[in-house]
C-alpha cells in the first residue's frame, strides 16, 4: 500500500462528501455493503488502486458522480467523459497548490452565480435556459468595468 497525492485527494473528497451527508464511516460502509476497515483505509489514502466496484457503491451512498471518484482514483473514464470541475482539477493538475484550486473553484462559482447557471450544468459551454421574466445582461453590461472578475 502506498500513499500519493492522488490517493490523498480521493481520500479528502470521499471524507468531505461523507461528512456533508452526516454519515459516520461504519454507517456509510454498511450502506455501501463494504467493510468499514476498507472505507477507513480509503479515507486515509492507503489504496493505490481502489476497487472500481467499491467506488461505484461509495458513489451511490455519497450521491457523488462516479466519474469524479474514478478520475480522482486515476482511472480513465469511459467515452472520454470528464468529471465535474473540482475533481477534474484535482485529478488532472494534482500538483497545483490547494490555494490555486480554491481560487479556480471560487472563480467558477462566481461565473455560475453571475450568469445564473444551475449547479447541475457546466459553466462552459452553457446550456440554453428556459426563458424567465428577467433579462440577461447585455453585451455592454458583460463588458462593463463592474464585471465581477474585473472588480477590484
Amino acid at each position: 500500500m502506498t500513499t500519493d497525492t492522488r490517493n490523498q485527494t480521493l481520500a479528502r473528497y470521499i471524507k468531505t462528501r461523507r461528512l456533508s451527508r452526516q454519515l459516520d464511516v461504519r454507517t456509510a460502509a454498511e450502506q455501501a455493503g463494504i467493510d468499514a476497515t476498507y472505507w477507513w483505509k480509503l479515507e486515509a489514502g492507503q489504496y493505490e488502486s481502489p476497487s472500481p466496484k467499491y467506488l461505484q457503491r461509495i458513489a451511490e451512498v455519497l450521491d457523488a458522480p462516479l466519474n469524479d471518484l474514478y478520475a480522482l482514483a486515476g482511472y480513465k473514464l469511459p467515452n472520454g467523459d470528464l468529471p465535474s470541475f473540482t475533481p477534474y482539477l484535482r485529478s488532472r493538475y494534482h500538483d497545483l497548490p490547494p490555494e490555486a484550486v480554491a481560487d479556480l473553484e471560487r472563480y467558477f462559482d462566481l461565473l455560475r452565480n453571475y450568469y445564473d447557471i444551475p449547479a447541475d450544468q457546466p459553466v462552459f459551454p452553457p446550456k440554453p435556459r428556459e426563458k424567465k421574466s428577467t433579462s440577461r445582461p447585455s453585451a455592454d453590461a458583460v463588458n462593463a468595468k463592474d464585471h465581477p472578475w474585473r472588480a477590484s
